[in-house]
């Protein structure tokens, strides 16, 4: 039985100007099998070619993926916990208009601005009073219990059905057990929307922005993260980049499209944050290692301090610049 289906032209601007990019393994969970990806010479886009039926797809969402469990708590010293905590908390009344926790102080605004930008990668909204959220692909529901705590009604889906059930056991969140091509929302039902490395995985996506910009009220906030194939971590190591997740990532945006089409469905204020996620570049070393068994791969992928004083901070250095395989993108719905 065939599993695959060949695109003849591109999903997003249908020409059919289109090459294939490049060949990899499923080095994430290790089936067997060999996945393309192909390059529209027009306006960009890259995406999987052939591609896994939709029907099919299933098969390679194994139970021991990383999507669906929660993180094992991380010991941590009350000083800094504390630290953090209070920063958190200073940054969102003081940049994100959440009033309902404190009262702004010009002083405090000014000492954390330097973390206005990781709240901004993080998916955090600005806050709206009895606002309404909607959080796609929510997992176990870390996020949407955070931010339930700090004042928003929350709902969240999610497709695997264990984490909705820890979600909804653990953390008593509203999380129905679907996939978001069988949801049905009612036109302007939510302030915010909310899909953290999402997209990628769908085989519609540019159907399933329209669609989800209709849930969304005029002035809503439309949060979500993606890899990004222009980034530091695919031009260096191609078919070894830890990104890739092959065959379960099906398309790979870049910003012009992205600004373009969400110009196009109504968008306004459209902004992307470079994340600064140095085990990109670590994974990626560890798949070049297994492969080509050079030191430098297994230098880079196993020194621990190595990647303390340099693979961080050039990492963070490359978010600066807008040079990393990881994008936050925010953008607000046109009155």
């Amino acid at each position: 039985m065939d599993i695959f289906e060949t695109l003849k032209s591109c999903p997003y601007c249908r020409s059919r100007n289109i090459s294939v990019f490049l060949s990899a393994p499923d080095r994430l969970t290790k089936r067997e099998g060999k996945f393309f990806l192909s390059k529209c010479n027009n306006c960009g886009l890259v995406f999987q070619n052939p591609r896994v039926k939709e029907k099919f797809i299933d098969r390679f969402y194994t139970k021991d993926l990383g999507y669906y469990h929660p993180p094992l708590p991380k010991k941590k010293l009350y000083f800094v916990s504390q630290f953090k905590k209070i920063i958190y908390k200073s940054s969102l009344i003081n940049h994100f208009d959440y009033s309902n926790l404190g009262k702004r102080n010009f002083l405090r605004r000014i000492l954390t601005i330097p973390f206005k930008r990781k709240i901004k990668i993080d998916l955090l909204p600005n806050f709206m009073e009895n606002g309404k959220l909607l959080e796609i692909g929510c997992s176990y529901g870390g996020r949407l219990a955070e931010l339930k705590k700090i004042g928003w009604d929350v709902m969240g889906v999610e497709m695997n059905k264990k984490s909705v059930e820890y979600a909804q056991k653990e953390r008593g969140l509203s999380v129905q057990n679907k996939k978001i091509e069988e949801l049905s929302f009612k036109k302007n039902s939510f302030d915010v929307i909310i899909m953290s490395m999402v997209l990628e995985h769908l085989y519609n996506p540019f159907k399933i922005l329209k669609e989800i910009t209709g849930w969304l009220k005029p002035g809503g906030q439309l949060l979500f993260s993606i890899p990004y194939f222009e980034g530091f971590e695919f031009s260096v190591f191609k078919e070894y980049s830890y990104g890739l997740h092959l065959p379960h990532h099906i398309t790979f945006f870049n910003k012009r499209i992205l600004r373009e089409y969400l110009s196009k469905l109504g968008y306004r204020e459209i902004r992307f944050y470079f994340q600064y996620f140095d085990r990109d570049i670590v994974a990626s070393a560890k798949y070049k290692y297994e492969d080509k068994r050079k030191w430098l791969y297994k230098f880079v992928s196993s020194n621990r301090i190595f990647r303390k004083i340099a693979i961080k901070p050039f990492v963070f250095v490359l978010g600066l610049i807008g040079k990393t395989s990881r994008v936050s993108v925010s953008a607000t719905k046109n009155f």
